[in-house]
């Protein structure tokens, strides 16, 4: 292929496609353009994945910091969602792993940037990157990182700095609802343990809930209809209290609810979950006309747990 001859094909990748909010956007990707045959999505994990994404997507199986120019060449993006993350299972490891993050983004940010046609990147962030805060803060708020965030903002800042080649946008999705990640680990396995739904710290702090479709379905809104190099917050329902959450959780479970204090959460999880769990993270958006433009798939965020817990008992 002429690197310099342009495509009539539009490619979007989807980087970090075999995690929990890379599976879900490639499924969406699919859904909306199944019957377009100048869409094609390329699938970019390291892990293993459906066969319906094999059989239809370009799979690359290859980590992040060694995917190669000859793929962009090949398969010309003009989209591209970057929902991967080296972890670690510690703060030592997510210290060395954000470490190789940063030198894999600055890699790929260069890579993309010498492309005869750089494509949209968004940038799937979180939260926890804004810290605790008491009220709802938009895209303007400084980014001061807490818990696990603490150690990943290494790696994404190559995507904070302005690019003159492409458009980045940073997206930040609040507390990503779905029935694996958090929820599982933190409320339904230890209510089956203790038959008790845990509530963490006083209860009192604020949180912003969205499902995984939704996410896919708005980081894609933000590709499609943001503007520039702009970011843009990612949440579903109102504000509420993870007091007011834990307790829908269990009347749909049928228990009753008790309090974890803040040296029972540090002694049991540690001092990293401690502080995601006890933080506020209410969040707004500057961008009000392109929100209300998105229709929800999950307007309503106590059928939202309903529908999620249903659907997880029937296994």
């Amino acid at each position: 292929m002429d690197p310099f001859k342009k495509s009539i094909i539009q490619y979007h990748w989807v980087i970090g496609a075999t995690g929990f909010v890379g599976k879900h956007l490639v499924r969406e990707l699919l859904e909306r353009y199944q019957n377009d045959p100048l869409v094609q999505i390329v699938a970019v994990g390291h892990q293993r994945i459906e066969p319906i994404v094999m059989e239809k997507t370009h799979f690359l199986m290859m980590p992040l910091d060694r995917i190669e120019k000859r793929w962009f060449i090949r398969f010309p993006p003009t989209h591209l969602y970057h929902c991967a993350r080296m972890a670690g299972s510690n703060d030592f490891f997510r210290s060395i792993a954000s470490a190789r993050g940063f030198r894999a983004n600055m890699r790929l940010k260069k890579i993309l940037e010498d492309l005869p046609s750089p494509p949209i990147v968004v940038y799937c962030s979180g939260t926890l990157m804004y810290g605790n805060n008491k009220v709802a803060v938009d895209e303007s708020a400084p980014i001061r990182p807490i818990s696990y965030a603490r150690k990943y903002e290494r790696a994404e800042r190559p995507w904070y700095i302005k690019s003159k080649k492409m458009h980045i946008r940073m997206a930040f999705p609040a507390w990503i609802f779905g029935g694996d990640s958090w929820f599982m680990n933190f409320y339904l396995k230890p209510a089956k343990a203790l038959k008790k739904v845990p509530i963490y710290g006083d209860g009192n702090q604020q949180m912003s809930l969205i499902h995984v479709r939704d996410v896919a379905g708005q980081l894609i809104h933000v590709a499609e209809q943001g503007t520039k190099s702009n970011h843009y917050n990612i949440y579903g329902s109102e504000v509420i209290t993870q007091e007011n959450f834990a307790k829908t959780v269990a009347n749909e479970i049928d228990l009753e609810t008790e309090i974890l204090s803040s040296d029972e959460i540090e002694t049991k999880y540690g001092k990293t979950v401690h502080e995601a769990l006890t933080s506020s993270m209410p969040i707004k958006t500057q961008h009000v006309n392109w929100r209300a433009s998105y229709k929800f798939k999950f307007p309503n965020w106590r059928k939202m747990v309903a529908e999620v817990i249903g659907v997880i008992a029937q296994y």
